[in-house]
Parts: structure tokens; C-alpha cells; sequence
């Protein structure tokens, strides 16, 4: 071997015969010395006439040799930089057994190349035709991503749509996921804990040592696992879109299939097939020798996958009898993943969904600083599921009426959205679908009613065999035996299960009213938050989604009894709670948001005349639903006013916000400004001052006695008023010292 001092000339020049009979992908070489000024167009051309690859090989090398040192450095940087593809891939165990043959990789290696980076860069790592299709290619990959994303921008009404992107999932490795035992111990806790403690351990915790960068750059395949909706497809489009995003200087390929459309994935006999490369052109062709050569740059997504041994080219890819050092990555639901079938080198990540974080990132990101439903934790727990967070968010997109869509208007939504997702139905087949699939949807509901009565997320007994339906739940195989797994069902969220229950209540109308009377023991009160659910879905105004499940006279016989007969129920509660000076009071606030769901006047003017109109709300605390709900009730009275008590009250900002709305219904005296003032002042928002101090004749109320924050923000406003404003004092007679807090 030569020595590593020589100068170029002499290095390429002593390796001459070794170089002309093992130099490989002389086209590789040949481009860059001409990108490089080292070969003329001519002299490119004269090698290319050659009439076989030993004689251009020959004469590439003395055209080097003889255009000295500069040009045969350039030749030797070029080699080193493109060695894999230009050098054979011999063994070291190949290497040692036939020292007579010229190693490359050792020969180049020898000589000392100066590295520079931002040099290497420029050289190309494959022909030409290869980097125009891998341009193609990227071109294809971020239109699939920015497809993806408009697709779902569109559902967004108004000319102003949020801007859509990857946000970050929470990802698990292999080491960290639960194993299926500690899953099952895990929903078997669920049913025990409050309803409010329920829904926040869906909730994933934040992972960061896992992002989609780390899934690109690594050289292992990957298996993605995770429930239905929780964001496998926009991982995937996020590595798409990373991909297309790099420099182009490093020559590899990815290829997207969507496994959910098989048509041409069921046609093709080859990778080349798969990929839809037409042989007969002489580019692709050298696209596809370089592939075969160079597998290792290639990347496959198969997105959705369940049966794949019916996919012979997909099954050889994965089991890697085909393009062997191809990277393959896979996503699939738990109950596709067939351990037996992919191969021990492919890492298992499971996607969890958005952590507590990344739901108020994404919030933040489509509806803007008004996170109108951080304060309701059953539809903020809901948002861990990306598809679910995403539906929540398009119902409360700037929409003209002030106030946000009921909650049960949002799961009927977020169903049909996810039944038109999983079956690829449009959306003015969306009914038809739902009516053909009606057996199907009422067999998933009763089985979660039972599964509610008991207090348990494992449905059992299920009969429901559509995927469609299914793609509601979550299917955990539990080994019971070396040979043997059961399989249990859960809703991906508890609410969604309770959705279902109460549909199938509705279908069921003799058991309602013993529900009714079952929320009122302490044993089955959970069995309260189905009713709300009820009330809304014996609406008829859109989205529809009963009418296509039972028919609509019956819905309607339901409506003429349902109202008054839960009004009646509850207030019999109050009377003997009364009675006996003990148990729980009426809930005045789950009654406003069964009325609030249902939006029918009349049953609210029923309330109102149990309750005298007099609405005792003091103590509670009142966040943007719960005073939407109270608001929704008050404007029903138009002919008589109604006495609002909110002694110690605590009402947000967007609360405030809706009760304003309200208040030309309501009673102004005493103690109502007196309380409206207190909460106003001691809150941290920003409130709209100048519409109290109207609603009370320009007059600010306050207590004789009371927390020093109130009194100096009750100065703060009357500074900034330009007009005078009186205020009111309030004292108790036993106040003690009254004149000293006057002088303060």
C-alpha cells in the first residue's frame, strides 16, 4: 500500500490498476468532477462513449492523473465522501480471509483528505436522476402534509381558520409503556375514584425525551402504537414533513402509504410495483439500481395497518425479505399488533395523546387567548385525545351567538366526526351512515349503560364486530395463559362511555325514570351525569343524531313527560332534605345545565315557579358553563323578574361576561349589587366596570366591613371614571366600630 505522505497524483497514479478494475457507480464519480470543474462536457462525453465500464473507468482515471495534483486530490475527496457507494461492501470477515484483494474503504482511508462539512455537501451522493426524484418525492411528501391539514382547517367556519400544525404527542418507548396487567389494574382503579379525580387520569403525563426528530433520525424500525384518534396519522405527517424540510444534499427516499386505501398496495407483486415506478423509463431505472444497492437511505410508512398478512410485498418489506436495510415504520392500533410478526429489531413507541400542556398549547393555537373551556374538565380531560381536541375546538370556533355550544353538542359532534373519519364517508352521507349502522351503535350503547349501572370502564359481552363503531374504544389483550389473551373493551374517555349510556336510555324510556330516582342515593348517584346527555339529545335541532337511531314521535312522547318528571324528582330530594334538616340539597346548577342542554323555554319557566324565581346560587362557584347555564334560564323569564342570591359567589371572567347578558331580568336591590360589586371587585379579570355602575343608577355598593383589596380596587375605578359616581355603604346593626371603618 502506498504511503499516506505521497502527493495525490502519485497516490491515484500507484493505484491506477486497482482503481480501474474495482471503482464502482462510475456515473456518481464522473458528475461530481464535472460539478466540480474538474471534467469538461467534453471530456464527460468522450468517457461515455467508451464501450464498457472497465474502459470508461480506465479512462476516467488517466484523465485525472494526467490533469495532476488539484485534480486528483478532488478525485480522492470525492471518493472518501461517496465511499459507500462508489467501494464495494466487503466484510471484515471477507477483508481478512482475502487480504490479496484491494481493499478499498482501507486505501482511501489512508490518505489524508482535510474534512470540511459545508465541502462535502456539494458532492453528490448519487446520479442526477436520482436527486430529480428525490426532489419529486419531497414535493409529494409536503403536499400530503399540508393536504392533511387543510383537509382539517376546512371544518373550521369563518374566513379567519386557525393555522394547523404538529403539535407534540406524548411518546413511549418500549421500556416505559404500561404492560397490559398494569393497564387492567389500572382501569379496574378508575371505577372507584370520583367522578372529577376519573377524568383528569386520562390525562398522559408529559414525556420529553421523545420527539418526532428522534424517530427520523434514528436507524431502527419503529412499530407506533396507540388508540383510535390519538394522533399516529399526524405523527407520521409530521416526519413527512420534517423529511421534506432537510437538506437535500443527503440522497434517500421516504415513501407514505396510507393502509386504510389498499387498492394499489393488493396490486403490487414488488417494492417496485408498491412504489409506482414505471421500469420502462431509463431515470427510474437508475432510481431503482441505486435503491437496490442503497437500501439503507430508503424509509417506508405504512399508516394503519392491521391485517397485513394479506399484503404479501408489505409483510416481505417489514420481515425484511426484501430491501433488507430498508427503515420501516409502522402504526397500528393495539389490537393489530401481532408480536409473532414484526421482527425483535423494530422499536415499539406508543403514542399517548396531548399532555395537560400541550391541551392549552393546542387550545391556545385554535381558539385564541379566549380558552373557553379550561374550566370544564369534563371536555378538557376529553382533549387528550387529538381527534377529540380537534372537534372541541371546531365547535367553539368563532361562532356568532355570545354563547359557546352546549357540551353534549360537542360529543355529538366529536361521534359523527369520528364515524365519518373511520369509515371515509362525506359528510352529506354522514345520516345515511349512522341509519345503516343504528343496530350496531345501540348494541355498543347498552353494553356501556350496563358497564355505568356497575361502575366499571370493561365493557364486557360486547356484539359489536364493526369496526366503524369500535373505533370508540380501546382493545387490551390480556394473557391469561401461555396460550391464551381475553380481550377487554374501554372507551377512550370515561364521558364518552356515559354519551352511550345515555343514548341507549333514550331508546330504552321505561328505565329512565328509575335513573332518575337512583341519582338521588348515595350508591348510584354517579348515574347523574347521563342526564344532561339526555337532555340535549331529545333536541331536534343540528347536529342531529337520535332521530337517526329511534324514531323521531318517540323522541317526542319522551319530550312531553322527561322535563317535568326530572324537575318533580329533584325537587322531592329538596323537600325531604328539608325535611329532615339533612342530605344534599337541591342542585340548582345541574338542573340549569339540564335546561341549558335542552334549551326549551318551558321547562325553564316550570323551574322557575317551583323555585318561586327565586335562585339562591350563593356559595357556588360559577366558571363559563355553569353561569351560560344559569344566564340560559334567567332570559327565560320575560314577564316576571327574578331574585338572584350570590352571597360569596365565585364567578370568572367569562363568567361574569354571560351574567351580565342576563341581568335586565333580574331583581336590582339589595343584596344583589352589594354582592355583584364584591365579586367584581375582588376578581382577577378585567371587567367591564361602566356596566354595573349603570345597571345601579351610577351607584358603586359596597359592605361597611370587608377585605383591604376590596376598597383599594373600589378606589382604582372611581379614579378612572370621568363621570361622579355614588357610592353605598352596607352595615350590619351589631357591626362593631361602624364610624371607624367609614373614616377608612
Amino acid at each position: 500500500m502506498a504511503c499516506p505522505r505521497q502527493s495525490a497524483v502519485e497516490y491515484v497514479r500507484n493505484a491506477r490498476v486497482h482503481l480501474v478494475r474495482e471503482l464502482n457507480n462510475l456515473p456518481l464519480i464522473v458528475e461530481n468532477l464535472y460539478q466540480q470543474g474538474v471534467l469538461t462536457g467534453e471530456e464527460v462525453s468522450k468517457i461515455k462513449t467508451e464501450r464498457d465500464d472497465y474502459d470508461k473507468t480506465r479512462k476516467l482515471v488517466d484523465s485525472v492523473i494526467n490533469k495532476g495534483n488539484k485534480a486528483c486530490y478532488e478525485f480522492l475527496k470525492i471518493i472518501d465522501v461517496t465511499r459507500k457507494r462508489t467501494s464495494g461492501r466487503s466484510s471484515h470477515l471477507q477483508r481478512r480471509n482475502e487480504t490479496s484483494k484491494f481493499d478499498m474503504d482501507y486505501w482511501i482511508s489512508c490518505f489524508n483528505v482535510k474534512e470540511d462539512t459545508q465541502m462535502d455537501a456539494q458532492y453528490l451522493q448519487g446520479p442526477k436522476p436520482c436527486y430529480t426524484y428525490q426532489k419529486k418525492l419531497k414535493s409529494q411528501a409536503q403536499d400530503k402534509s399540508n393536504e392533511f391539514w387543510k383537509k382539517s382547517q376546512n371544518l373550521f367556519e369563518g374566513n379567519k381558520k386557525p393555522d394547523l400544525s404538529y403539535t407534540p404527542l406524548v411518546l413511549e418507548d418500549g421500556q416505559d409503556s404500561d404492560s397490559p396487567s398494569k393497564i387492567k389494574k389500572l382501569k379496574r382503579k378508575k371505577s372507584k375514584i370520583s367522578h372529577c379525580k376519573k377524568l383528569k387520569t386520562y390525562i398522559p403525563e408529559e414525556k420529553s425525551d421523545l420527539s418526532p426528530s428522534d424517530l427520523l433520525k434514528t436507524d431502527k424500525n419503529i412499530l407506533l402504537v396507540g388508540k383510535p384518534g390519538i394522533g399516529k396519522t399526524a405523527l407520521v405527517h409530521e416526519l413527512l414533513r420534517l423529511w421534506a424540510e432537510r437538506a437535500s444534499s443527503e440522497l434517500n427516499y421516504m415513501f407514505y402509504f396510507d393502509m386504510r386505501d389498499k387498492s394499489q398496495i393488493m396490486a403490487a407483486k414488488s417494492w417496485v410495483d408498491l412504489c409506482g415506478f414505471c421500469e420502462r423509463d431509463e431515470d427510474i431505472k437508475e432510481v431503482i439500481q441505486a435503491i437496490q444497492r442503497h437500501s439503507d437511505n430508503v424509509t417506508f410508512i405504512f399508516d394503519g395497518a392491521s391485517d397485513l398478512s394479506s399484503l404479501p410485498v408489505v409483510e416481505k418489506l417489514i420481515k425484511k425479505q426484501m430491501l433488507p436495510l430498508a427503515k420501516v415504520i409502522v402504526t397500528c392500533r393495539p389490537e393489530d399488533e401481532d408480536e409473532e410478526f414484526f421482527p425483535g429489531d423494530f422499536d415499539r413507541v406508543e403514542v399517548k395523546g396531548f399532555s395537560e400542556h400541550t391541551i392549552k398549547t393546542y387550545l391556545s393555537a385554535t381558539l385564541g387567548e379566549e380558552q373557553k373551556i379550561l374550566g370544564n374538565l369534563e371536555l378538557f380531560s376529553l382533549c387528550h385525545v387529538p381527534m377529540y381536541a380537534f372537534m372541541v375546538a371546531v365547535c367553539f370556533f368563532s361562532q356568532e351567538s355570545p354563547q359557546p355550544c352546549t357540551v353534549t353538542e360537542t360529543y355529538i359532534n366529536v361521534v359523527r366526526y369520528c364515524l365519518q373519519i373511520n369509515s371515509g364517508t362525506k359528510t352529506k352521507d354522514l345520516n345515511t351512515l349512522i341509519i345503516t349502522k343504528s343496530k350496531d351503535i345501540l348494541s355498543l350503547a347498552e353494553v356501556s349503560y350496563r358497564a355505568t349501572q356497575e361502575k366499571t370502564v370493561n365493557l364486557d359481552k360486547l356484539k359489536c364486530e364493526d369496526g366503524c363503531v369500535l373505533s370508540f374504544l380501546k382493545l387490551l389483550f390480556i394473557k391469561v395463559a401461555p396460550t391464551e389473551a381475553t380481550a377487554e373493551c374501554t372507551f377512550l374517555h370515561y364521558t364518552v362511555q356515559e354519551f352511550f349510556a345515555a343514548v341507549w336510555l333514550l331508546k330504552n324510556p321505561d328505565e329512565i325514570r328509575e335513573v332518575f330516582q337512583q341519582c338521588l342515593s348515595v350508591e348510584k348517584k354517579h348515574l347523574k351525569h347521563l342526564i344532561p346527555f339526555m337532555c340535549r339529545l331529545l333536541n331536534e335541532k343540528s347536529p342531529s343524531l337520535m332521530e337517526h337511531l329511534i324514531p323521531v314521535a318517540d323522541l317526542k312522547n319522551i319530550s312531553r313527560w322527561f322535563f317535568k318528571q326530572l324537575i318533580d324528582t329533584f325537587f322531592c330530594q329538596k323537600d325531604v332534605s328539608d325535611c329532615k334538616d339533612s342530605g344534599p340539597s337541591l342542585d340548582l346548577l345541574f338542573l340549569c345545565q339540564c335546561l341549558y342542554e335542552s334549551q326549551r323555554p318551558e321547562a325553564c319557566i316550570y323551574l322557575l315557579n317551583k323555585l318561586n324565581y327565586n335562585l339562591d346560587l350563593s356559595g357556588e362557584d360559577l366558571d363559563l358553563f355553569p353561569t351560560c347555564a344559569v344566564a340560559y334560564v334567567v332570559k327565560q323569564s320575560k314577564e316576571r323578574k327574578i331574585c338572584l342570591n350570590l352571597e360569596d359567589a365565585n364567578i370568572s371572567e367569562h363568567g361574569m361576561r354571560q351574567l351580565f347578558g342576563c341581568l335586565i331580568n333580574v331583581q336590582w336591590c339589595d343584596p344583589l349589587p352589594r354582592q355583584l360589586w364584591k365579586i367584581f371587585l375582588l376578581g382577577k379579570g378585567e371587567i367591564n366596570f361602566a356596566i354595573l355602575l349603570d345597571l345601579g343608577e351610577n351607584q358603586m355598593h359596597l359592605p361597611v366591613e370587608g377585605e383591604r383589596r376590596l376598597f383599594e380596587r373600589a378606589v382604582e375605578v372611581i379614579q378612572k371614571m370621568t363621570r361622579n359616581v355614588g357610592v353605598c355603604l352596607y352595615w350590619d346593626r351589631q357591626t362593631p366600630d361602624s364610624s371607624k371603618v367609614l373614616m377608612y
